[in-house]
């Protein structure tokens, strides 16, 4: 798991805000996803790293360590990549 994800989570926990991993991880293939799953004012929010998302593995190159977020207050719906944990919660209102 990226040390993006970690601080994720690490500031989630400190602000009393509940998450839930629902990462995919199959290491016979070598595809995984990390996913933090959370609510925070009414809105559901998805935040990811790994095989193929903004801010994971480009193909087969080395991991990026940033993250990808999705919510439905966020950039339409649409997915917004390469953030750090700060930024995440900047861009959900958290902070």
């Amino acid at each position: 798991m990226c040390n993006e994800m970690i601080k994720l989570r690490q500031m989630l926990d400190d602000r009393g805000i509940k998450w839930e991993d629902v990462s995919t991880v199959d290491y016979q293939f070598k595809f995984y996803i990390h996913r933090t799953h959370f609510t925070f004012d009414g809105i559901d929010y998805s935040v990811i790293n790994g095989s193929g998302t903004y801010g994971g593995y480009i193909l087969f190159g080395h991991n990026e360590g940033l993250l990808e977020l999705m919510g439905e207050g966020i950039n339409s719906g649409e997915p917004v990549g390469w953030l750090t944990a700060e930024q995440v919660l900047k861009e959900v209102g958290v902070i």
